[in-house]
């Protein structure tokens, strides 16, 4: 096992000055605008978003359409607020118009072709610059960092393979881009890069894996192993956090774990700090931009990558507040104002931490997974998690079919009684109605997501329904 310090200060460096890779500098260089303040950052998102309006302008032909939509140019937007009243993307817009989001100038070669986990109910695909997705590689290993992680230290990732791997000019697409064929300097270049890289120092497991048998295996190669940095999907952590608890299985101390993709609820949270021993930091990506935000030692909010996002919270119909992201940096399909489905606030005052980047906060899941009532409000799916406590339920999904039908997904122990089960499902008929019907299902296992995530709640309600 080759040792951190070494990967840090001899093996990363001259990795990158023989491949010619920025990579390094840029991080240097995001670790010092973190502490700009929130005035110099918010120029620089301005600047580098004027930028990417006169390109959509003149090389996209979905901008140029709406542009002309609405009777305006990129000079006529002269302020955020100018930019907020700019028409939303949405995924079945990406889904339906991928083509004409693609900009017209930049080579096919220069461009990467990824798909989204599908987590919102169908998978997307989109189009990232090559270019970017360097910086937005830096950008991520900052915020990273952030949550205690250093470069060159060991990684344990329970996480499903990435559409394509960035790691300095190396990016390697998973889709039908081609890449020119590799030269033999190149191929020497990624051997010595799997040999002394980031990448030796990770370990990777698939999540859709971890039956019990598996954790087993697990937990003996992390014994080995010994990871500075955990990193991996909320359910699927907790689930093998669960599993060590049970069996007293300890000897694993990463420095810090960092968790993503899913809600993370208060007592997940608090049984992987009492299993691992150190601090959970939350982590909010999207497969379209990379990693947003993340905690914080002080965790009172997320911070974002402020240099390369344009964030805002705008009120749906619904009555929440929707997170709507602009990618400024992507020049291969640029996204406008995308309607992420996530719910937030953006918090611009100054953080505890000392930095200026702005934090999102009451990160509180997709939108779809908000449980609507035949009221008309909505309910969080925190309500759920009473489930965790309720004696027996090892497992547990609930899928709301209609307004008023749910369905209980329980995997149970022997300790488990069906009377177990009573004030919950009256909590759930005192919030929904009375005549709310509920059917429980018991499973053996729960089956993951394609992305390889496992959802606690499900709503299948149309907007249609909704609406009724």
């Amino acid at each position: 096992m080759i040792y951190a310090p070494f990967v840090k200060h001899v093996s990363l460096p001259l990795y990158h000055w023989w491949h010619g890779s920025d990579l390094l500098k840029n991080i240097r260089t995001f670790e010092a605008s973190q502490w700009l303040s929130q005035e110099r950052l918010r120029a620089m998102q301005w600047e580098r978003l004027s930028r990417l309006l006169e390109h959509a302008y003149e090389n996209v032909p979905y901008y140029q359409e709406k542009f002309k939509e609405i009777g305006a140019e990129p000079r006529d937007i002269r302020s955020f607020e100018d930019f907020g009243k700019f028409p939303t993307l949405t995924k079945r817009i990406l889904q339906e118009r991928l083509a004409d989001l693609i900009a017209s100038n930049i080579p096919r070669g220069e461009m990467v072709k990824g798909i989204t986990s599908g987590s919102s109910g169908q998978p997307t695909s989109y189009i990232q610059e090559k270019a970017s997705n360097r910086i937005r590689a830096a950008a991520g290993k900052r915020l990273t960092r952030i949550a205690g992680y250093d470069l060159g230290q060991r990684l344990f990732y329970l996480w499903r393979d990435s559409p394509f791997v960035i790691d300095g000019d190396r990016v390697r697409p998973s889709s039908d881009v081609q890449e020119p064929k590799s030269s033999a300097l190149a191929k020497l270049k990624g051997a010595l890069h799997d040999r002394f890289g980031v990448e030796n120092q990770t370990l990777r497991v698939d999540p859709t894996l971890m039956t019990e048998v598996e954790m087993a295996r697990v937990y003996e190669r992390l014994r080995s192993f010994k990871p500075h940095v955990v990193i991996s999907y909320v359910s699927t952590l907790y689930m093998f956090a669960q599993y060590l608890e049970a069996n007293r299985l300890g000897g694993i101390a990463p420095g810090s774990v960092i968790v993503s993709s899913e809600t993370l609820y208060p007592h997940q949270r608090e049984l992987m700090e009492r299993v691992f021993g150190c601090r959970v930091y939350n982590r909010y990506g999207l497969s379209e931009t990379g990693i947003v935000a993340i905690e914080c030692p002080v965790r009172e909010g997320l911070h974002l990558n402020q240099e390369i996002l344009h964030m805002e919270h705008v009120p749906d119909a619904f009555g929440y507040t929707q997170l709507v992201v602009t990618d400024l940096i992507n020049k291969g399909m640029p996204l406008l104002r995308y309607e992420t489905g996530d719910t937030g606030r953006l918090i611009e005052e100054p953080c505890r931490c000392g930095r200026g980047l702005c934090r999102i906060g009451d990160l509180a899941g997709r939108i779809i997974d908000q449980l609507p009532t035949r009221l008309g409000g909505h309910v969080n799916g925190q309500l759920f998690a009473t489930f965790h406590w309720i004696e027996g339920v090892k497992q547990y999904q609930v899928v709301q079919e209609k307004i008023d039908a749910f369905k209980i997904r329980i995997v149970r122990t022997s300790s488990f009684a069906e009377n177990n089960l009573a004030p919950m499902l009256q909590t759930i008929r005192e919030r929904f109605g009375g005549d709310t019907s509920i059917g429980v299902d018991y499973l053996e296992n729960i089956p993951f997501t394609r992305g390889g995530k496992y959802k606690l709640v499900v709503s299948e309600v149309t907007t249609q329904e909704v609406l009724r």
